[in-house]
């Protein structure tokens, strides 16, 4: 036979060797892109949720600084008015100055004790002497306290504002009014001298302000200012006073990364956020450059690797030509290559790849092994159970199972404790692990429920079985000092049910009926009565 017709039987080693190797560096490459870009987002995530805090946090220290300065300057000024308040020749021109002099707000007022306006800066003469009927005046009038209030609008001017007010009281303590400072939350005020006028980022983040009641009072978009935006899962957690960070979808279904912070003066709070999408795709960029970078080095490697498996296994390729040719009896080839032709690179390499798949195999057994392990018991868990018992019906593989379940074991954890009753549990899967057959399955169920799962065993076969089991439990020392007895229930397939559904419910039966004969029993359901029979 030809070396040509040898080689015609399979493929080539040299081909083997660089496609395992291509689709390893392949594979390699792909994970460790994905891995990159998870990692890259995370962090990026993480980043952009603490610098929104900080920001959010800081913008708070700013916003109750100037508020607070706001406050003092009103009672500053209450007191000034309180012994000038009838002086009508200079009232306006002190007004006039108070309102220049302090930058906070947009017009200053002076109203008296009957909430009419006694003065006003900028100077509106047509108003002077009109009652001020707004709930936040009435509230200043009737509470005769420092006062800051929700944003609404004016009913003259149509104006959304917020309202800062301060009581006056004369020097024999009569009340005499209040001064009002007002704030145009839809015109250049002092917010935007505080926070900034917010031009578009290249990350797409910016920050708002809501009221203690959910309304924005500060907002990128002016015309969203005055919006009641209390759906906001964010501003739901303002208005309960908490600060933090967290990912949020907004009311209009955007979700961002947001930090928020309350201004502790006033109960408001301001939000700085970022699109999601926005730090999705930067990460997506920063590792498609990390991938274009290293492809070029990826691709030269590869061609690389397959250059060199065809070196180093043209000795092997003569190897198995003269060792084909020994095994058909044809004599021991004369042509052997010397060993130093069989080239340890290439041992090195088989080696290598050996290995490497041994660790991915390693790693994927034992996450497979965590995944589908009850951690109490060391048993198979419910997943693995499902599993296992899906492919056997779908291959037609005929098992037996065995539904084992502790009795009174809800008294065993009230009277000696849940690790007590852990330790009881560990026992129990002891003993299911010794009498099983190699290939039987051990699972726990759930609870103090069990199931031993057992291929190619008919009902008597389990019977057995689970009889040692039930024994052992009955006369063994457990680790409570006492006897914890089982009860077992016990079906086929395909002998009594035809799907996993019918199987368990059948087992279940035949295991209510074990607990209602007096616990500690063995119990085969039987379909021809419709019922279980103790056995």
């Amino acid at each position: 036979m030809s070396a040509s017709r040898i080689r015609a039987k399979g493929i080539k080693l040299s081909v083997i060797i660089s496609a395992i190797v291509l689709l390893s560096v392949a594979a390699t490459f792909a994970f460790n892109t994905l891995v990159g870009y998870q990692t890259q987002k995370r962090s990026l995530y993480n980043n952009t949720l603490d610098l929104n805090r900080i920001t959010a946090n800081e913008m708070s220290r700013t916003t109750n600084t100037i508020i607070l300065s706001m406050k003092d300057a009103m009672k500053t000024a209450a007191a000034h008015f309180a012994d000038s308040y009838d002086n009508e020749k200079t009232i306006q021109t002190e007004m006039d100055f108070f309102q220049k002099s302090v930058p906070y707000f947009n017009s200053v007022a002076l109203v008296n004790e009957q909430g009419r306006l006694a003065a006003r800066s900028p100077e509106k003469k047509s108003v002077v002497g009109e009652r001020l009927v707004s709930d936040a005046a009435q509230q200043a009038l009737k509470l005769k306290t420092p006062l800051i209030s929700e944003p609404y609008t004016t009913t003259t001017t149509k104006r959304l504002i917020v309202l800062v007010s301060h009581p006056i009281f004369d020097s024999t303590g009569h009340y005499r009014g209040f001064i009002a400072g007002t704030i145009y939350l839809q015109e250049p005020n002092v917010f935007q001298n505080i926070l900034g006028n917010q031009a578009q980022t290249e990350n797409g983040s910016y920050y708002y302000v809501v009221d203690s009641s959910g309304i924005l009072i500060y907002h990128p978009e002016m015309s969203r200012i005055g919006e009641k935006v209390t759906e906001n899962p964010v501003v739901k957690k303002i208005m309960t006073g908490q600060n933090g960070q967290t990912a949020v979808t907004n009311t209009k279904g955007t979700r961002y990364l947001a930090g928020f912070s309350i201004v502790p003066s006033v109960g408001w709070g301001i939000v700085s956020q970022t699109p999601a999408s926005n730090v999705t795709k930067s990460a997506t960029e920063i590792v498609a450059h990390m991938a274009a970078i290293s492809a070029p080095l990826v691709i030269l490697l590869l061609l690389l690797v397959i250059w060199i498996s065809h070196r180093l296994t043209y000795p092997l390729n003569r190897l198995a030509y003269w060792a084909s040719k020994f095994n058909r009896g044809e004599g021991v080839a004369p042509a052997i290559p010397p060993a130093k032709n069989w080239n340890y690179e290439a041992n090195e390499l088989y080696r290598t790849v050996s290995e490497a798949f041994r660790i991915m195999g390693r790693r994927t057994q034992e996450l497979s092994l965590e995944v589908n392990t009850d951690p109490l018991t060391g048993l198979a868990n419910r997943r693995f159970l499902d599993a296992i018992v899906s492919q056997w019906i779908e291959e037609k593989v005929p098992f037996a199972v065995v539904m084992l379940d502790l009795d009174h074991f809800k008294s065993v954890n009230d009277t000696y404790g849940h690790q007590m009753g852990d330790d009881v549990l560990r026992f129990l899967a002891v003993w299911l692990n010794s009498e099983k057959r190699e290939i039987d399955y051990g699972c726990r169920y759930g609870g103090e429920e069990f199931t031993l799962l057992m291929p190619y065993a008919d009902e008597e076969m389990a019977f057995l079985v689970a009889e040692r089991i039930r024994l052992h439990m009955r006369d063994e020392i457990n680790p409570i000092g006492k006897p914890v007895t089982l009860s077992l229930g016990i079906s086929s397939f395909p002998y009594s049910a035809q799907d996993a559904a019918s199987l368990f419910g059948q087992a279940d039966e035949a295991l209510y009926d074990a607990k209602q004969n007096g616990r500690n029993r063995t119990v085969i359901y039987r379909a021809e009565k419709g019922k279980s029979e103790p056995q």
